[in-house]
């Protein structure tokens, strides 16, 4: 029984594992069990429904009811549940209802008393937790990245040609691409003038269509968009233009060129807030202006924003943050390609690219034994 909530852990940890479950034949089913969000799109359950190893699909609702013992599930007599994503508490409480042993994945680990394994995604994070057992894995993204690199041996020519290539990434939530995909079409403008052969393109999530960006018409933007293919996109751009998010490690992995952004203009739909602060926002009148507060207060304290720079402790990617005028952008991206190519390594004993697999083999073990 697998938690998870957002897009970026679906994608990025969740389909990884199922492909090398799937690839050494292990015999078991999966259960998914999707938890409640802010980050969330909405196309969960549509994405998971096309993978042939996942057996029942749980919405976030229907979880709760679960979680909470106001539904009639029957749990077979063996199983395991693992948390890729949400709420820790969510996966928890699922222990107690099945009576499984719980693995907790790549998150700061919280109830240690109810876990039965933690599966250290970092390094840092292995060394950081007295707990035991625990295993440093890594980081199921990477794994993601290598496997696209066996399957994708021909990359499709996404961008048109010309130089630099430039590619514009929204991130995952359609809620926020009315601010951000105008903000970029207007920082492209610009770059048309010191880089007059200068290429472009959208990269949106492939669980998204034109029919739910909230926009009238995409191609007044003027740039050519793609579904489904911002890997490819990544690895033939020179340069990324992204908030922060899942996509900034796979650039980090890919050794890309990016520029992080975190706009603060907008940030009634474009940055949610979590816990307490995701209830105090919701408040008539004042909601809003709280919640303006808060972030303002976090961006202060928060040295970085990316996580590539937050595991590094340095400056893998540049950031803009706050109110950014698109003169700043066009500068920053003239600074990147102008200089030196991205030369920072993912090391394998710190990065290792092997977690799907490591992974699956514990699963087999915990069946097996």
């Amino acid at each position: 029984m697998i938690t998870v909530n957002g897009p970026g852990e679906l994608y990025y940890w969740v389909m990884p594992l199922l492909n090398a479950l799937s690839a050494e034949k292990v015999p078991v089913q999966i259960w998914i069990f999707l938890t409640p969000c802010q980050f969330s799109s909405g196309s969960e359950q549509k994405a998971l429904q096309k993978n042939q190893l996942v057996t029942k699909i749980f919405s976030p609702q229907e979880t709760m009811r679960i979680c909470w013992g106001w539904s009639g599930l029957i749990f077979p007599f063996r199983g395991l549940v693992l948390f890729l994503g949400g709420d820790i508490f969510n996966a928890v409480l699922l222990k107690k209802r099945s009576g499984y042993p719980l693995w907790i994945y790549g998150s700061h680990l919280r109830w240690p008393r109810r876990v039965d394994l933690f599966l250290a995604r970092y390094r840092r994070d292995y060394d950081r937790y007295q707990f035991s057992p625990k295993v440093f894995v890594g980081d199921l993204l990477h794994s993601y990245v290598q496997e696209g690199k066996v399957s994708s041996t021909n990359e499709r020519i996404s961008f048109c040609s010309g130089s630099p290539r430039i590619l514009f990434l929204p991130g995952s939530r359609s809620v926020a691409y009315g601010y951000i995909l105008d903000y970029y079409r207007r920082v492209a403008g610009l770059l048309r003038h010191p880089f007059p052969d200068s290429t472009f393109a959208f990269g949106f999530p492939g669980y998204y269509s034109t029919e739910d960006i909230p926009l009238p018409d995409l191609d007044h933007l003027g740039i050519p968009y793609f579904f489904g293919e911002t890997s490819d996109l990544m690895s033939q751009a020179d340069i990324t233009v992204t908030i922060p998010g899942s996509n900034n490690m796979e650039l980090f992995y890919r050794k890309k060129q990016a520029l992080i952004l975190l706009p603060l203009e907008s940030t009634d739909q474009f940055i949610p807030l979590t816990g307490i602060s995701g209830l105090i926002e919701k408040i008539p009148g004042i909601g809003p202006m709280i919640k303006r507060k808060v972030i303002q207060s976090l961006n202060r304290k928060k040295k970085w924003v990316s996580l590539p720079n937050i595991l590094m402790n340095r400056e893998i990617y540049p950031e803009l943050r706050g109110k950014i005028p698109p003169e700043n952008v066009v500068s920053k991206v003239k600074e990147l390609f102008h200089g030196p190519p991205f030369g920072i390594e993912a090391s394998e004993k710190e990065f290792p690219s092997s977690t799907a697999a490591v992974m699956t083999r514990l699963v087999q073990e915990q069946i097996l034994c």
